[in-house]
């Protein structure tokens, strides 16, 4: 049976800390304002695979996500999906918020991790389904989500190829991780994947972060 994206939970994550920092020469407090990471409306809406979802479903969802991000022009050309693989229910789906909100952090993969955080924590085998392979920082998130598999359609050179830095590092994760025992299984449908990053690029959306 398929349900939609809001049975995962919210179709947002928000967390707040406060609290009051002193020091020898000066006093001074801070606070931490509520951060809320809100899925766009379309994507919150969507119907998901019932499970148990294949392979092949959770990653074309990812990439119906990346191209509704583009066509929709509410972020960047990328998403991703976290299944759990117990049950095979996808427990969460992000898409590239970096750009609009003016956060760095909010990619695809980062957001699905968010928004399958009580999954996570409750334990178990996952897998990451990315439209296009991870950059490095997403990488990493992946590494500290303790990923069993990771399956990505484009590839890092398919990014780079309309712009994106996609940072230096990644080979050398990846083998670590590797040797843990992590899978990974690059290139499927990769040209479906690429196709979302040129539709981007060809309608002129921004290339964002690092540049030279």
């Amino acid at each position: 049976m398929s349900r939609r994206l809001r049975r995962v939970g919210p179709a947002f994550y928000r967390a707040a800390a406060r609290g009051n920092v002193g020091a020898t020469n000066r006093e001074w407090s801070f606070r931490m304002h509520a951060v809320e990471i809100r899925l766009p409306d379309w994507l919150a809406a969507m119907t998901l695979p019932g499970a148990p979802a294949s392979d092949e479903a959770c990653l074309r969802l990812a990439l119906a996500a990346a191209r509704g991000n583009v066509e929709r022009k509410s972020g960047g050309p990328f998403g991703a999906v976290v299944r759990a693989e117990a049950t095979g229910e996808v427990v969460g789906v992000g898409v590239n918020l970096a750009q609009p909100t003016g956060n760095p952090v909010l990619h695809a993969e980062t957001v699905a991790i968010t928004m399958a955080s009580a999954a996570l924590k409750a334990g178990g085998a996952f897998t990451l389904f990315t439209s296009c392979e991870p950059c490095i920082m997403c990488l990493g998130a992946s590494h500290w989500a303790g990923f069993r598999r990771i399956v990505s359609a484009a590839t890092k050179a398919d990014a780079e190829a309309i712009g994106f830095s996609e940072g230096s590092g990644t080979a050398e994760l990846r083998s670590e991780m590797a040797a843990r025992g992590v899978a990974f299984e690059d290139g499927f449908l990769r040209e479906e994947g690429a196709a979302v990053l040129q539709l981007y690029a060809s309608g002129g959306g921004v290339i964002y972060g690092p540049r030279d």
